[in-house]
Order: structure tokens, then sequence, then C-alpha cells
């Protein structure tokens, strides 16, 4: 269980940022999460929830510590809380996504058993302090950090004897170069460019729609882990720092550290594939 050492309201840890790598970084994950919390819709909270227990089980966060890394919009976290987790950590270096999570965290009444922290998980000195917790879940973020595989080994640190680590990481393939390199022209744009690159994609997105038969203008479909397309869109465009990894590479990573493959999804490349590692006890 999570060991004493988190505070039960809202504080801002120390802020260690993410490598950047060389790589300007004009984007916030956490401002677009804000920007989508003005849209979202008791669906997405639903959406979220049926995958957590899909993935989970319906009993198998319930009474238990969880610490949510990256916690983003904290609609996963939100989740987590109302499934019964009898202690809950968030914590992101984005200060928005911090906001973001604390308006879920009010939603929920401020209860004493949530927490939701600014900080970095390859900051030694804030990790250090955090516990060991039954589920560790990080959801499309350690391979944002600009040191992916020191990200991973971090949070298999985190992982309770007997506990469980959920992850999702971009899957490695031979078009990484021309992602990044969009990524980078991305952030490198100005607030016009930024417009022109995302309308661009939409309208790609639109002609694939007519193609298929389907209406391109209800293109900004809601996605089952909570966004909508224009968001994810953005999320897709601005993020840096950019890594990816093949599902064996990640096995291979965690066996060593006492973390064996409970369930995974290969996602192909561009996508993210999702892992459930499960602790020796």
């Amino acid at each position: 269980m999570i060991q004493e050492t988190a505070h039960a309201t809202p504080v801002a840890g120390k802020r260690t940022p993410h490598s950047r790598g060389g790589d300007p970084i004009t984007f916030s994950f956490g401002e677009n999460w804000k920007d989508f919390l003005g849209s979202v819709r008791p669906e997405s909270i639903e959406a979220a929830q049926r995958d957590i227990v899909d993935w989970l089980g319906g009993a198998g966060f319930a009474g238990r510590s969880v610490l949510d890394i990256g916690c983003g919009s904290g609609i996963h976290s939100f989740c987590f809380y109302q499934g019964g987790a009898q202690q809950l950590l968030s914590f992101d270096v984005d200060r928005h996504s911090v906001e973001a999570t604390q308006s879920f965290w009010r939603r929920a009444g401020q209860p004493a058993n949530w927490t939701v922290m600014h900080g970095s998980v390859l900051d030694d000195g804030f990790t250090a302090n955090l516990g060991r917790f039954d589920v560790v879940y990080s959801w499309g973020v350690l391979h944002h950090t600009g040191a992916m595989w020191e990200a991973v080994g971090r949070a298999c640190k985190l992982v309770a004897p007997g506990g469980r680590l959920w992850i999702s990481l971009y899957t490695k393939g031979p078009t990484y170069p021309v992602h990044l390199a969009l990524k980078q022209r991305y952030n490198r744009a100005s607030w016009l460019g930024k417009k022109w690159m995302a309308w661009t994609e939409i309208l790609r997105i639109m002609r694939r729609r007519m193609k298929q038969g389907q209406n391109p203008f209800t293109w900004n479909e809601r996605r089952i882990r909570g966004m909508n397309v224009y968001h994810d869109l953005i999320d897709w465009l601005g993020g840096l720092p950019y890594e990816v990894a093949d599902a064996d590479e990640v096995i291979q990573f965690c066996a060593p550290r006492g973390l064996k493959p409970d369930r995974v999804f290969r996602a192909g490349e561009g996508g993210c594939s999702i892992y459930l590692f499960a602790k020796d006890a």
C-alpha cells in the first residue's frame, strides 16, 4: 500500500522539467486538456470507466492504492477515485494538467484520500518520497519525457510487490523520423502556422471519411479515452519530446525489474501499444 508521504490536499511538488532533447517546445499538453474539458461530456467519463474495468477488472483497484503518472486531464484519476481506490496520488510536470486534475478533485468533493501534485517522474527527489503503489498507471506519458526508458524504469520501481503497472507507449516503426519532423515543424511554427497545419490534417480526415462513405462534417468524434478528434490531433502534432518503443523491447526491459506481462495490446506505428504488467510478490 502507499506509504504515508503524500499530502491530503493538492500541493505544488518540486519541478524538474522533462529533458527537451534540443527540440523547440511551444506546446502544452495541459493547456490542450483544459481546453477540451470545457466541452467534456458524461459519456467521456463513462468510456474511461469502462476502459479501466476492461483492463483491471471491476475490483482490480478498489480498496487499493493507485498512482497516476502524468495525470493530464484528470479524467482517469477521477474514475479511479469513483471506482473505490483507497489511496490515490496524481501528478504531472505540466501545471495546466495539475489544474485540470484539481478541477476533478474539487468535483469529487475534495476527498482527503486523493492527492494532486506537481512533479516529474524524472525527479529523484520527488519520486523517492512517493512510496509504492498497488496500481501504477501512466497512459501516453513516458514517451514524452525526453528520457523514455529512464521514465519507464522509475515507474517500475513505484509498483508495490504483487502490484500492477499499466502503461501505454508509442509503437516503433519506420516512419518515426517523419513523425518527429512533423512535430518539430509544428512547434517551430507561428500561431497561424499551427492553425494551418491543424486544418490541413482535418481536411485529410474529412476527405478520408468521404472516401469511406461517411459524413465528413462529423469528423470531430469522441474518442474512447476522453478526447475528441480535434484535441487528439493537436496533442499528436504538438507532442514533444517524442520517443517510440517496440513491444518486445518493453517486455524485455521490464522483465529483470520483476514485472511480467499480463496483457499486451500491440498497436501499429503511430498508435500506442498498451501494457499491463504484474509484479512479483
